[in-house]
């Protein structure tokens, strides 16, 4: 998986012009923390230290939902179920962006 083409391809489907700033964010860290078949784990302690502190679990919530309705991302209920303290894991999955 080419993640520099990936984020090209977001580019030219103007899909970050209907993102917020907590979404963005959230993406490009994911993208970067992917494996080459776009999957990934990543610890929550990592998401919020690279967000900040105001950065909150429903904010993480949000921002991965708008991610899902846009096609970039899948996570497992289960995952955002899971999703209790810094030590937990974030489960998910990139996509390249459909083009249509």
């Amino acid at each position: 998986m080419d993640k520099l083409s990936i984020l090209q391809s977001v580019k030219r489907c103007k899909i970050m012009d209907n993102l917020n700033t907590d979404e963005i964010r959230l993406y490009l860290i994911l993208l970067a923390n992917s494996g080459e078949n776009g999957d990934g784990k990543i610890l929550l302690r990592v998401i919020y230290e690279v967000l900040g502190e105001g950065f909150s679990t429903d904010r993480l919530r949000a921002a991965c939902s708008k991610l899902e309705e846009y096609g970039l991302i899948e996570v497992p209920a289960s995952s955002l179920e899971q999703v209790e303290d810094d030590d937990s894991k974030l489960v998910y999955k990139i996509f390249p962006v459909k083009q249509g």
